[in-house]
């Protein structure tokens, strides 16, 4: 049911591939990054399909300081959905990007990596997360 590649690290190292199916505390991520030109057209859309995580712990608390849930029940277990959405506006031109840092309490606990694009000036980023996990 995860989507994408796990990979647990710490700051200083990657420790190795996580086993999703072998750690039921890791949460399913889904994250949509939409890039728009000035004019509002759309000009990329991503979905990353490998995720670092830096911190299971503080993905938790920033999960658990979450008020907006849904429930679901599924085949009797309850899971909890978390979604939220951060604007990025007005990028600076001629850059690269190909990590998306989700950042939580002045830490990034989770970094996503993708094929990338270049922005302009003015491009705006929207960066969609849907987050899934056991209650």
């Amino acid at each position: 049911m995860f989507l994408g590649t796990f990979f647990l690290a710490n700051s200083n190292a990657l420790i190795g591939p996580a086993a999703p199916q072998e750690d039921p505390s890791l949460p399913e991520i889904r994250l949509q990054l939409q890039l728009r030109n000035s004019d509002g057209m759309l000009v990329a859309y991503i979905e990353p399909t490998t995720f670092y995580l830096i911190n299971v712990y503080s993905i938790h608390e920033f999960l658990d300081a979450q008020e907006d849930k849904t429930i679901i029940i599924k085949d009797g277990k309850s899971y909890e959905q978390i979604e939220f959405e951060y604007k990025h506006d007005s990028m600076t031109g001629g850059e690269q990007h190909a990590t998306y840092l989700f950042a939580w309490k002045g830490s990034n606990p989770l970094v996503t990596r993708f094929n990338g694009y270049i922005s302009n000036a003015d491009d705006s980023l929207t960066a969609t997360w849907k987050i899934t996990r056991v209650v």
